[in-house]
């Protein structure tokens, strides 16, 4: 796995070139940035009574840190404005906006610690995005919204792009998911896993823990094995993600490879056009 530093715009099939054959990229110095970064952190400060956002938790109990941080999530998550801000980040990035399709756009918080559990508060454990949609064509992008640390970061597994890692997407549900989410209070973990995930471990000496300062933002393919680094510092992470497929990927066929996914059936209506809206399942057909 090679890292490509780039500091300016790539095609598609440039980037696809990259990503596909297992690299990943990370983006420097990308302008756009700064305004989710400010957005973000005004909304945290506001939510958080003033509170450096990476100390909150040395000052707030459990369940207060799980509220506040909570309904912070949900604004963003909610904001169009503030995922109009990443989409200038997508753009300065080279993506053709109208012409690409995306899921969501959440900000994830990762406590120190081993006592939360919020659904967008939690590090996430080992997985490919692909072994929930089955769209091999899907990319990542993630961007820290603070200084990181090794020990406070995302970790991807090169081994693994062409080695299988045993898993249950042959029995994972996502409308089980979606029927514990039903029951399951806002931005909090419900019962039933959000997305399939190992059965055996997974070997922790491949881990290549990925260090971004603001304004840079890492992207891969969905297809590479993944998961938080165990926040072993004394500060929270907070990061954004989002997942786009490109439709120029779709038609020309350029996807990672998929070395052990058992899923079946793409899951095309998780992604809208990001400027008219339409679903991917749509423009498909």
């Amino acid at each position: 796995m090679d890292i490509v530093y780039i500091d300016r715009a790539l095609s598609d099939k440039e980037r696809a070139d990259i990503l596909f054959s297992g690299n990943i990229i990370i983006y420097q110095n990308v302008s756009a940035m700064a305004k989710v970064i400010a957005y973000a952190d005004k909304l945290l400060k506001d939510k958080l009574k003033g509170i450096v956002p990476e100390d909150v938790q040395h000052y707030l109990p459990p369940e207060e840190f799980l509220t506040l941080t909570g309904e912070a999530q949900t604004i963003f998550r909610k904001d169009e404005s503030v995922r109009r801000l990443f989409f200038d980040v997508l753009s300065e990035c080279g993506v053709h906006l109208d012409s690409t399709f995306y899921d969501h756009f959440p900000m994830r918080i990762v406590p120190f610690g081993n006592t939360y559990r919020g659904a967008q508060t939690a590090g996430l454990g080992h997985h490919r995005d692909t072994w929930g949609s089955n769209i091999h064509s899907q990319l990542n992008w993630w961007a820290p919204l603070y200084s990181l640390t090794a020990e406070r970061s995302i970790a991807l597994y090169p081994k693994y792009w062409s080695k299988p890692a045993a898993n249950n997407t042959s029995t994972w549900s996502f409308e089980k998911f979606i029927e514990a989410r039903k029951s399951t209070p806002a931005e909090r973990k419900c019962e039933y896993l959000s997305a399939p995930s190992p059965i055996a471990a997974v070997d922790e000496n491949d881990a290549f823990k990925v260090v971004l300062q603001p304004g840079e933002v890492l992207n891969f393919a969905s297809a590479h094995l993944h998961a938080s680094v165990a926040n072993t510092t004394d500060k929270t992470r907070f990061s954004v993600e989002m997942r786009t497929v490109a439709m120029s990927d779709l038609q020309e066929k350029r996807q990672a490879p998929n070395v052990d996914n058992a899923g079946q059936g793409e899951m095309y209506q998780w992604f809208k056009n990001i400027t008219s809206k339409q679903s991917l399942a749509s423009a498909l057909q």
